[in-house]
């Protein structure tokens, strides 16, 4: 199957994985906003907290992708999962929120946001699978390739929407234990490195890309968040949540 890679606006051309990328933070901001008042975080201090993590966090992906390949490009969230929620911790200072709360409240966002945006990569034909008897075609490769972009994209979401009912389910602002981000790193983590395996692209070693790498690092990122953060939780006497939901 063959998919239109472009679509005209008046004059103006524009690309299907140009516009599915900016709907990817377009979902993340109204997702924001519909939740913020269960947080209770002002609708100002919404919309500049996501500009100033997104935008830091965008212009780190870019660089990582810089050192690890020495040119400028590489256009893929993987590589900086765990470092927006480092980049978390001093925007919230700098608007005076509670870190823990923040971590709660963008937990799902990386993943709604790559579960949106990834989508276009169908239409780019990168990010593609092996070349397949099915699937779609790939201007990229010149031939069809197993959807694995699809598959990707429906578990990123599937992330986002658990993530979603793990703090809906703790009353969000009513139980903040900080734990969603790092349970999403994990389970993002986990699930990326295996769909890693789908993917017709450069492997470092043992059938192992660069982003399977990053896959395995968001997952220990992921535990090392946890750990810490279950540790300060017993500390101040915060009840949490397992990896369920349920409370203990």
């Amino acid at each position: 199957m063959r998919l239109n890679t472009e679509f005209i606006i008046g004059t103006l051309t524009v690309t299907y994985y140009d516009l599915f990328f900016f709907l990817g933070f377009v979902g993340v901001f109204l997702y924001l906003l519909w939740v913020r008042k269960k947080y209770d975080i002002p609708a100002w201090k919404t919309v500049v907290f996501t500009v100033l993590v997104y935008s830091v966090s965008l212009v780190w992906m870019f660089v990582l992708f810089w050192i690890e390949n020495g040119f400028w490009g590489g256009n893929n969230i993987v590589r900086i999962f765990w470092w927006l929620g480092v980049f978390v911790i001093p925007v919230s200072k700098l608007l005076k929120l509670d870190t823990m709360k923040c971590l709660d409240f963008v937990s799902p966002c990386l993943c709604l946001n790559h579960g949106i945006a990834h989508l276009g990569c169908n239409f780019a034909g990168c990010c593609h699978g092996y070349e397949s008897s099915w699937g779609l075609y790939s201007p990229e490769a010149g031939h069809v390739c197993f959807p694995n972009q699809i598959i990707e994209s429906v578990v990123a979401l599937g992330i986002a929407f658990f993530i979603w009912k793990r703090e809906q389910k703790k009353g969000y602002q009513k139980r903040i234990d900080g734990l969603s981000f790092p349970i999403m790193l994990m389970v993002f983590g986990a699930t990326r490195f295996l769909l890693e395996f789908l993917r017709d692209n450069n492997k470092v070693f043992l059938g192992i890309s660069d982003l399977s790498i990053h896959a395995v690092t968001n997952f220990v990122m992921g535990l090392v968040f946890f750990i810490g953060i279950r540790h300060l939780n017993k500390r101040k006497q915060v009840p949490s949540a397992d990896f369920l939901g349920r409370f203990r």
